[in-house]
């Protein structure tokens, strides 16, 4: 639906338009406008969002006419729907330190590299031996005055002004 600012994709800002359409000129590789369904979960991920598989074979299934391929205004469709809505907002640090607190026993603001680790290799998307070493390496870096312990909100905001996705 069309805004009063002639924006026909709904709720999508200019800036979000620019950029999804900057990356699906990217993943338009024979620059013909159009892209095959094959290729959409890589594109799809390339502006931040992190499907399941299941995920995926629903958008496509939905919005494949049978063609194979879509085009910049399907996508652009795709990225603005609301029922179903399928463009995740990124997450903000304020749910991540609401998700440390769970394991924030005595309300410190910290937890143990062991809670750490548990998190990081049995909880959602499992990190191996080598990922977890080495974020729980960049994670003692951050505060050496608290040796074992991990200031959760100090991780959060490290990452957050890291990853600019998420701002």
């Amino acid at each position: 639906m069309a805004d009063a600012g002639g924006n026909p994709y709904g709720d999508l800002t200019t800036q979000q338009i620019e950029s999804f359409t900057d990356a699906f000129n990217i993943w338009d590789k024979a620059q013909q406008g159009t892209i095959p369904f094959s290729d959409f979960p890589a594109l799809w991920r390339s502006i931040g969002q992190n499907p399941t598989e299941a995920e995926l074979k629903e958008i496509i299934g939905i919005t494949d006419t049978g063609s194979g391929h879509f085009n910049l205004d399907r996508f652009l469709r795709i990225c603005e729907s609301d029922n179903p809505r399928y463009l995740k907002d990124n997450i903000r640090p304020e749910q991540l330190i609401e998700s440390f607190k769970t394991f924030d026993k005595d309300g410190k603001g910290t937890i143990t590299i062991p809670q750490l680790r548990y998190m990081l290799q049995c909880l959602g998307d499992r990190l191996d031996e080598a990922e977890a070493d080495e974020f729980i390496a960049f994670c003692d870096k951050l505060d050496e005055q608290k040796v074992g312990f991990i200031d959760y909100e100090k991780l959060v905001m490290e990452l957050m002004d890291r990853d600019p996705k998420n701002l």
